[in-house]
């Protein structure tokens, strides 16, 4: 959900549709989208709450851009998000007979590990520094014609040149353990995107569904991991 949409495409004012960009929030909800499993694992699993050591900067808003991971966007922990959307997922696609946080007499155990994971939106440097000089430029020409000249690399804008990026990594670790907590295997999922867009396109609004299209490619990666290793839980 946005909170507040940004007006990108203010054709007149380049500069204050940047500064409102730079501004903007946005409510993120991690999720997992796949498809029905191809086959059904028949045991009782139950997730532990995933781990989080992915880097502080992942959770940093850019200058001049913001983060779906920060302390702002998300409503909850991002590892007890990011656990409930694993299990949500799990459940509904059948990847095992059973899943949940606590599961009665289980026959197998998940400890998950997030090592990577944001969605950021950001100006490119040209963008930013079009900016800055625009405004020295709005102010200087108080006082001097010639300070318009400042204004032209931000025009450059106008016509379609690239002003902003997105851009999106996850890397999720899970443990299988057996109900005497004896490893079974260990599975990595690792997806990362990006886009570059004019000031024509709101991918602002899009960073939320390619951030979980990301996370979606990494559990794939892992559910298929699993998949491969079904003797293995026997």
């Amino acid at each position: 959900m946005i909170q507040m949409k940004a007006p990108t495409k203010f054709l007149i004012f380049p500069s204050l549709a940047i500064l409102i960009v730079s501004c903007t929030t946005i409510s993120y909800a991690p999720k997992v989208s796949l498809d029905i499993s191809p086959k059904t694992i028949h045991k009782f699993v139950q997730v532990d709450r995933f781990t989080d050591v992915s880097p502080p900067d992942d959770k940093m808003n850019p200058f001049m851009g913001l983060s779906v991971t920060g302390q702002e966007s998300l409503a909850s922990e991002l590892d007890l998000e990011v656990t409930n959307a694993v299990i949500a997922d799990f459940s509904a696609n059948r990847l095992f007979e059973k899943v949940g946080r606590k599961v009665e007499n289980p026959n197998l155990i998940i400890k998950g590990e997030i090592k990577r994971f944001y969605g950021k939106f950001q100006l490119n440097a040209f963008a930013r520094v079009s900016y800055v000089m625009g405004t020295v430029g709005a102010i200087g020409i108080l006082f001097t014609p010639w300070a318009a000249l400042a204004c032209l690399p931000e025009f450059a804008l106008l016509f379609g040149v690239p002003a902003s990026t997105n851009t999106s990594e996850v890397v999720i670790e899970m443990k299988i353990y057996d109900n005497d907590y004896n490893l079974i295997n260990a599975y990595t999922g690792k997806s990362i995107d990006f886009i570059s867009a004019s000031m024509y396109k709101d991918k602002l609004l899009q960073v939320p569904t390619m951030t979980n299209k990301t996370f979606t490619k990494a559990i794939m990666q892992i559910r298929d991991q699993i998949l491969a290793d079904t003797d293995k839980f026997d």
